[in-house]
């Protein structure tokens, strides 16, 4: 979240999103030098999962050969040389502040999408009580903070990991789908007081091939929530 004045400044100085130097006074998320180069995604895209594609208004080839219960997700960035080294710092050295860039680009992107899609409550993506111990937070937990926050959206813990999972970017496809079987379960505490929803966005930082989305996706939809979105900070392209 965005802190206002001229000491917090000084004794808190945020620091860019993309190059992590400290920044200066008024610039806010990334520096002035740095504005440019993320890469976010326009133009053609997946209608399904939002990645791009070459052609408007196609299904890309993952999403056309998988079987998706999610309805439809958008991500913000590609997950190139900038936002690899940007969402290592956010996960694995403690740049939590990043979150609030994030979100807002998010909103800044998808807010019509959002209420389009009839969203009643924002799902991060869990991590392992192992692993949230050892870094101290959840980096979807944090997105999805900053973005209820901008979007007037409750969050809702609504899932639990259940085992410690190999991390998925040293997997290939198949393993991957393997690696998050039964992975993911109810927090029936946080369902019992969220009863009523019937339409949920997903919140986590990477898109590649949507096997953690779509695990999470079938978990939720045995609660007999049909509509599922999701939205991503980045995806693989």
């Amino acid at each position: 979240m965005k802190k206002e004045g001229f000491l917090w400044d000084i004794l808190y100085p945020g620091r860019c999103a993309v190059c992590d130097r400290v920044l200066k006074r008024g610039e806010y998320g990334v520096c002035t030098h740095c504005t440019p180069l993320p890469q976010k995604i326009e133009g053609d895209i997946c209608m399904k999962c939002g990645r791009p594609v070459p052609g408007e208004g196609v299904i890309c080839s993952r999403c056309e050969k998988g079987e998706n219960t999610f309805c439809e997700g958008r991500s913000s960035f590609l997950y190139d040389r900038y936002m690899r080294r940007s969402i290592s710092f956010f996960k694995y050295k403690g740049r939590q502040e990043y979150a609030s860039y994030y979100a807002s680009v998010l909103d800044e992107m998808f807010r019509e999408k959002v209420e389009a899609w009839g969203a009643e409550a924002l799902v991060p993506v869990p991590v392992h009580a192992e692993r949230l111990r050892k870094r101290g937070y959840n980096q979807a937990a944090l997105i999805a903070g900053e973005l209820g926050r901008k979007n007037g959206l409750p969050v809702y813990d609504l899932l639990l990991r259940n085992r410690k999972t190999i991390p998925q970017k040293e997997l290939s496809d198949k393993e991957r789908l393997k690696n998050l079987c039964n992975a993911f379960s109810v927090n029936k505490e946080v369902w019992e007081l969220s009863k009523r929803i019937k339409c949920v966005i997903i919140i986590d930082d990477i898109y590649t091939t949507g096997s953690t989305i779509e695990a999470c996706s079938r978990t939720i939809k045995t609660l007999g929530i049909q509509k599922i979105y999701f939205l991503c900070v980045c995806t693989s392209q």
